[in-house]
């Protein structure tokens, strides 16, 4: 998908602009305009369509929800993040969704033990606009995301079938590039609940951990009276980044924290999609000291990076006990496509989105500036109009404009991307006028006469 390429614009006519009631739109919020609303419907059909025929079924959630319900499901820096507000005539607090997740686990939660069985394996997909505070100027107040959520399934072949589904859905798309990062919440989770530090400095090594600070991992540890052979395995966590075979030496050097059974999940993980997604297996990477992103996580996290893009173009993992909070106990795993990082991922590669392109279009003009006797003018418009339903029977779009000349309605029709265009003017005053067609198609080499008819005043063709 290649970026709109940049084309000269015809000056603005100054009485057409009023600056006064120019509005500046809200930090983190922007405008699609056609070509980018366009890939951007093109783009989530395609995944949208991937995840179907891997029998993940659509739902629609609300944009709102009351706060204290989705909050359940949020940890306290997303909760500050939702946008609230009191409901008329109730008084509750009201949130838009700042995250799909909780939504899918309530749904599901309470549906379970009448249209859902508690052993239900579910499968579901969305499309959905968060909407959250932006941190800073330059974050995004709304995001856009298709995902799918699988509930009920607490193997690993289940982990495995969203990383292969995920790869699929990408190889779809044209992308070879992308890498999948892998780690697993318990990791960091059971080696600080091994070292037993308090609250505070466990946040420190957390942020520390973000950051890949190995050596102020090695002195908050030490200042915290952690012996050394400890301090040097949970500072390794800084570096235990790369191919999913180091997992075997980091199991070695990490059980001494009790980090062991973690990691051998997430070789299960692996070894799963090297058996079913034998595909994607040499783009998977493993990191286990990752611990941004929501924590609602307790098992494998997974991120999807591509070449171009500083954020992710996938995020997700393993949430069995998300669907709990919300009074059903069942294990699900899920994930997001972020559709603004993975437009730019495409665009960086070169790649062009199927269907992104308007369709063939025609656009009819009239010859405007005419003052036409009553009968006249109707026989023109309903000449016009005949010759637009005619373009959409045949499939292609088709509009009418008003325009005062053949070349200027030749431009109108190359800016709004119709390659087809009639022409319809009236020549001669009086008993004598009549109503000429022309038909045009634009070429490399510019315009083209399809074919040229002279109507009735009734706008039937003459012969």
């Amino acid at each position: 998908m290649s970026r709109d390429e940049a084309k000269p614009r015809p000056p603005v006519d100054p009485s057409t602009v009023d600056a006064s009631v120019f509005s500046p739109l809200p930090i983190g919020a922007r405008d699609l305009l056609p070509d980018a609303a366009r890939r951007r419907r093109a783009l989530t059909g395609s995944l949208l369509a991937s995840f179907e025929r891997w029998g993940y079924r659509e739902v629609v959630p609300p944009l709102i929800e009351y706060f204290d319900v989705l909050g359940r499901g949020l940890g306290s820096n997303d909760r500050d993040r939702c946008v609230r507000f009191i409901e008329a005539g109730t008084g509750e607090i009201v949130a838009l969704r700042s995250d799909v997740t909780p939504q899918i686990a309530r749904v599901v939660a309470q549906r379970v033990g009448g249209a859902v069985a508690a052993s239900d394996g579910m499968r579901l997909c969305y499309a959905a606009t968060l909407v959250r505070l932006p941190s800073g100027r330059d974050d995004r107040a709304e995001l856009h995301q298709v995902g799918v959520e699988y509930l009920g399934d607490a193997s690993e072949t289940a982990d495995a079938e969203l990383i292969g589904l995920a790869d699929a859905s990408l190889v779809a798309l044209g992308s070879s590039a992308h890498r999948f990062d892998l780690s697993h919440a318990a990791v960091v989770g059971d080696a600080l609940a091994f070292l037993g530090l308090s609250r505070a400095v466990e946040s420190e090594l957390r942020d520390r951990l973000a950051r890949k600070d190995l050596d102020g991992l090695r002195r908050a540890l030490e200042q915290a009276g952690v012996d050394r052979a400890s301090t040097e395995a949970f500072a390794s966590l800084a570096d235990s980044h790369g191919p999913p075979a180091l997992l075997a030496s980091a199991r070695e050097r990490l059980r001494s924290i009790g980090a062991g059974e973690a990691i051998d999940r997430l070789r299960e993980v692996v070894a799963a999609v090297e058996r079913e997604h034998p595909s994607c297996a040499s783009r998977l990477l493993v990191d286990l000291g990752e611990v941004r992103g929501f924590d609602y996580y307790t098992g494998l996290r997974l991120r999807v990076w591509a070449p171009g893009v500083g954020a992710p173009i996938v995020r997700g993992g393993r949430y069995d006990d998300l669907v709990s909070r919300y009074g059903a106990a069942l294990p699900a795993v899920g994930l997001a496509f972020d559709l603004d990082a993975l437009e730019d991922a495409l665009a960086a590669a070169g790649l062009h989105v199927d269907g992104a392109e308007f369709s063939a279009a025609r656009l009819v003009a009239v010859q405007s500036g005419e003052k036409l006797d009553e009968r006249l003018a109707a026989a023109l418009r309903a000449a016009a109009v005949a010759e637009a339903h005619e373009a959409r029977e045949g499939g292609r779009r088709a509009w009418i404009d008003s325009e005062p000349d053949l070349a200027q309605a030749q431009r109108q029709a190359e800016r709004r991307v119709a390659d087809r265009l009639t022409w319809l003017c009236v020549v001669g005053r009086g008993s004598e006028a009549k109503i000429v067609r022309q038909r045009c198609r634009l070429d490399p080499e510019g315009w083209r006469p399809e074919s040229e008819k002279v109507m009735s005043k009734q706008g039937r063709e003459q012969t």
